[in-house]
């Protein structure tokens, strides 16, 4: 069975800014079969930012909403109107994941709960925090 890592908004940005391949890398970084996923409210964030954005930010929404191709989406109903980073924790949490964000304030409460997390470290590579295993 995969491994799945939950991918958030930022994320998913860091190869239109940085030209990393996040896949790779998490594969990389994890040595296992992974099943990324994508919430469905995270790809309506990449709708919303593309659409507000302007510019070289802009095609860094685009290009994140093309990656959305390679991932699995989830529609997942958390019986209330939890925020985004809130769904991206419960969500991680009940599928033994490892949640992949570059947001600090999230990251940190992921760590705090004993999610792990990927993030992107010098610009270059991704890196584990937290033991999946």
């Amino acid at each position: 069975m995969p491994l799945t890592v939950v991918l958030d908004t930022n994320f998913l940005t860091i190869p239109a800014q940085f030209g990393v391949d996040i896949f790779a890398e998490a594969e990389r970084v994890l040595e296992k079969r992974l099943e990324f996923v994508v919430l469905n409210s995270v790809v309506q964030e990449l709708e919303e930012n593309e659409d507000a954005a302007r510019g070289a930010t802009r095609t860094e929404f685009r290009i994140a909403l093309s990656l959305v191709d390679r991932c699995r989406v989830v529609t997942h109903d958390f019986g209330e109107d939890l925020a985004v980073d809130d769904q991206l924790l419960r969500y991680t949490e009940q599928v033994g994941g490892v949640l992949a964000t570059n947001d600090r304030e999230l990251r940190d409460r992921a760590t705090e709960m004993n999610i792990p997390v990927l993030i992107l470290r010098a610009r270059k590579h991704v890196e584990l925090l937290g033991s999946p295993f």
